[in-house]
């Protein structure tokens, strides 16, 4: 069977060219226009400066979303919480507790972040590198957000990689995703007590508004991970982030195989679709899981 191919419009000289998919994800460098020899794809860092939004977000995104803002009370509830009191809150932990990344603190880390934000047309928001031996990032913050990657994080991934990494916490700030992803982290680290005692919420935080929220929360992942392949411009390194994120280990980094990776989701979406009770499991699961 012939390989799946693409037109794509040639940005320097409008010349119509036919890329097969398969030769342009091995190197998206190396595709060029037949007429004018231009590159096709913007690599290298270049501001996608007409990115909209809409093609940034996943259409599963967009369907919980809508479902989530359709929930009665969800908008007062949220205006409950982020009266400014959470937000001030986590800021101050981190001022306390973190490093803030500058140009003077973790240059490197700075010029990642910077390059990120530029590739995905969004300001830089303040970036914090926080101690933890998991490896995680988030993005929280209703009106002023701010994204937190842990040292564990950092010292396990490649320049690379964390570029990917970044671009999918500004994606989420970039979609407006961070503030009812505060929520949910609230909820999912067990914070609910203490936001209770504070502002009164838990009893506005209703089973339907739990699950459209948590499953909301999923399906903003798959509009982030299109932002952070489209930050660093690579699938081999995005998906070995990925990789490592699941279960990586720097002692053996160079024995990692991204294919073997993608064969064996390949197989546990293969198991779950033949198996009734996989699927009503996963369905039962998800009220209780950040990621899809």
């Amino acid at each position: 069977m012939a390989s799946e191919t693409l037109t794509l419009e040639c940005r320097h000289c409008e010349a119509g060219n036919r890329i097969p998919v398969e030769r342009a994800l091995k190197d998206l460098r190396a595709i060029l226009c037949g007429r004018c020899a231009g590159r096709l794809l913007r690599v290298d860092g270049e501001r996608l400066s007409d990115l909209t939004d809409d093609d940034l977000a996943h259409p599963w995104d967009r369907e919980a979303l809508a479902k989530l803002r359709a929930v009665p009370m969800a908008d007062k509830l949220l205006s409950r919480v982020f009266s400014g009191t959470l937000d001030k809150v986590a800021r101050f932990r981190h001022l306390a507790g973190a490093v803030r990344v500058s140009d003077q603190q973790l240059p490197t880390l700075h010029r990642l972040h910077l390059e990120a934000a530029h590739r995905l047309d969004v300001e830089a928001p303040p970036l914090f590198v926080s101690q933890s031996p998991v490896l995680n990032a988030f993005a929280v913050g209703a009106g002023t957000p701010f994204v937190t990657i842990t040292s564990a994080l950092v010292d396990s991934l490649e320049d690379r990689e964390l570029v990917a990494v970044l671009g999918h916490e500004l994606t989420h700030i970039r979609l407006g995703h961070t503030l009812y992803r505060t929520l949910a982290l609230i909820m999912i680290q067990g914070g609910l007590g203490v936001a209770d005692r504070m502002l009164g919420i838990a009893g506005l935080l209703a089973t339907p508004v739990k699950v459209a929220l948590m499953r909301w929360y999923q399906m903003s992942e798959l509009s982030a991970d299109r932002g952070g392949l489209l930050a660093v411009g690579d699938i081999d390194v995005h998906v070995r982030t990925e990789m490592k994120l699941a279960g990586g280990t720097s002692r053996f980094a160079a024995e990692l195989d991204p294919q073997a990776f993608i064969d064996q989701a390949r197989e546990a979406d293969e198991a779950r679709d033949q198996d009734v009770l996989l699927h009503v499991m996963e369905l039962l699961d998800s009220s209780n899981r950040s990621h899809p």
